[in-house]
């Protein structure tokens, strides 16, 4: 409660003279940028499993894995182990894998909102992930294992790139796939540019993990994970385009960005396993994550342009322009999940396994912006039909100050199954079957106080002296539901070769789906227009109404296939080394590391 409080006075204290470009029933929440894994539970898959696909975490054997979502596991691992994976060129941003810009149907005519170059967002991935796990104490305190894992996201580029919006393999405004955006380039900005350009993002994954084999069939496990995200950006571009052999002429032209973000969120989880045999077992999990996830962004433009003297010319002009926009947002919220595993001897040694797990999450939504946009122009001219000079001189200025709150329920859904059948010395395959839908409703309100003013001061031929003043005060409704969904049949074959030599190939089919409706309403509550002139006062009042944007329903889905390979090399009984190559082993920039060292 204090957290909110805070940040409402944050909202309060900004300045209320403060964006280009500016629609006005743009709904504020949509612009947050939110990461994937804020208020999930955090988990490291090796290389092993990852390299064929994470959704067979709890089917396919992987110990070191399976330790991320039951705790309880880490009793049963022998010894003392220490596990590095090292990700390649998993560093550089991914594509989303979905990105919806909805098309909106308003008054039976169609429109897009706009889109304009904007700061690059794109899902990274860990540099590194570390894992190490040993006993307590061997000797007074057997069965007591410990575990410690960390993670690290470290990503340093450029803050603004001005790409079209179906970057992140997006779909047009009709609704056809861009499929030339799979593989669209990083560019940079084709103007002259003088100052910042640069964006940083560190996360850090922390995780301790304490299990003890209470008996001979019963271990127990707790983890506690913490996750730390500190994002921030900069960017100023300066322009000066004075000619110094023109002294009638000027221009010079500022604009500049800031943005920062921060991810806090604690974990802790439990389970407990029942082995009544070395096949034959049950485990249950369940935990709760807590967290907040704030992001701040500033926006500054201003322009001056200037040509003629502004002394004993026939033509003068004069243009200023300044525009200032402040904005924040804070989502903090809960997740609970609970889920339960297992596996099942079958005959010939063939084994079932499977996992089950349900997340919900709640999350309370906070926002806010202010925003000023002021101009100011001045021309003199000579009107030659009379032989007159004219001064004009006019200005305009758009402010709006907006307060937004509302909530995110999340669910989740997630089965994972599959038979393991091993054949000859140290070799098996995995056959699964992999589905988990994501659903999300968001409802959020915001209310905005809007006030535009323009007044010609002079007048010329064309215009005479006159203010025209608008006031809306309204509240805006964002009412989305999204679905995911995603089935996947992975196949999986782990094959020792000999000699310390395994060969792993991995072939995963699978579709995708996704739903997307979406409605902004707008309660005019106020929406006023005042004309002021030689004539008087007029003022026109629009009447109370709701003006509904409807989104045109977003119903896609796709079914694709693809491979994996692995290779991984045990020259010693204490030291194995995986490789994980992709579909394609030739190319290396694909290829990533993981050591597994015997302590």
């Amino acid at each position: 409660m204090m957290k909110r409080l805070l940040f409402a006075v944050v909202l309060a204290l900004c300045p209320a003279t403060l964006s280009a470009q500016y629609w006005t029933d743009y709904v504020l929440e949509k612009g947050f940028d939110q990461r994937d894994y804020f208020l999930r539970p955090h988990r490291i898959v090796s290389l092993h499993l990852k390299n064929i696909d994470p959704g067979l975490l709890g089917v396919m054997p992987d110990p070191l894995s399976e330790m991320s979502f039951q705790p309880a596991t880490l009793a049963s691992l022998p010894g003392s182990r220490l596990y590095l994976d090292l990700k390649g060129k998993a560093n550089e941003p991914k594509e989303f894998k979905y990105a919806v810009y909805p098309l909106y149907d308003y008054a039976n005519n169609y429109f897009l909102p706009p889109y304009y170059a904007q700061p690059v967002e794109r899902k990274l991935e860990p540099l590194l992930s570390a894992v190490y796990y040993g006993d307590v104490a061997a000797k007074y305190l057997p069965g007591l294992k410990f575990a410690l894992s960390y993670e690290l996201i470290h990503h340093e580029g450029k803050f603004y790139e001005p790409v079209p919006y179906w970057y992140y393999r997006g779909y047009d405004a009709f609704g056809a796939k861009n499929e030339a955006s799979a593989d669209f380039p990083d560019i940079d900005p084709t103007v002259r540019q003088d100052g910042l350009d640069e964006k940083s993002e560190t996360a850090h994954f922390y995780d301790a993990i304490l299990s003890y084999k209470l008996t001979k069939f019963l271990s127990g496990g707790v983890k506690l994970s913490h996750v730390q995200t500190d994002i921030g950006g900069d960017y100023l571009r300066l322009n000066n385009y004075n000619d110094p052999f023109n002294r009638d002429y000027e221009s010079r032209y500022l604009n500049g960005k800031n943005k920062t973000a921060s991810i806090r969120q604690n974990e802790i989880s439990a389970g407990v396993v029942l082995a009544l045999s070395d096949r034959r077992q049950i485990g249950v999990f369940a935990g709760k994550i807590d967290g907040d996830h704030t992001q701040s962004a500033a926006d500054q433009d201003s322009s001056y342009y200037r040509y003629g003297l502004e002394t004993g010319d026939d033509y003068f002009g004069r243009w200023r322009y300044s525009h200032i926009n402040q904005s924040e947002w804070l989502h903090d919220g809960q997740t609970r999940y609970a889920g339960v595993h297992g596996e099942l001897p079958m005959q010939s040694d063939i084994a079932f396994r499977f996992r089950l797990e349900v997340e919900k999450s709640d999350i309370d939504l906070s926002n806010g912006d202010t925003v000023a946009d002021t101009s100011y122009s001045q021309y003199r001219y000579r009107y030659y039909e009379n032989d007159s000079l004219y001064n004009s001189i006019d200005g305009s200025r758009f402010d709006e100050v907006r307060i937004g709150s509302g909530n995110e329920n999340v669910t989740r859904k997630t089965v994972a199954a599959g038979v393991v059948v091993p054949f000859q010395k140290r070799s098996e395959i995995t056959v699964g079957i992999f589905a988990q839908t994501s659903k999300s409703e968001v409802l959020m309100y915001e209310e905005a106080q809007v006030r535009r003013a323009s007044h010609q001061l002079t007048p010329t031929p064309w215009r005479p002296v006159e203010s025209q003043i608008g006031v809306e005060d309204k509240t805006l409704r964002l009412d989305k539901s999204t679905s995911i969904t995603r089935l996947a049949l992975p196949i999986a074959l782990n094959f020792h070769l000999g000699h310390g030599w395994s060969v792993s190939f991995g072939a995963i089919k699978q579709y995708d789906k996704i739903e997307a409706d979406e409605i902004v309403d707008v309660w005019f509550r106020t929406d006023s227009t005042t004309v002021i002139n030689s004539n008087g006062t007029i003022i026109d009042r629009a009447k109370e109404r709701v003006d509904r944007y409807i989104s045109v329903p977003v119903r896609r889905s796709e079914t694709s296939t693809a491979y994996h390979l692995g290779v991984s090399f045990q020259p010693v009984q204490r030291v194995r080394i995986d490789v994980g190559m992709g579909a394609k082993p030739t190319e290396l920039k694909q290829w990533q590391l993981a050591v597994a060292l015997g302590l």
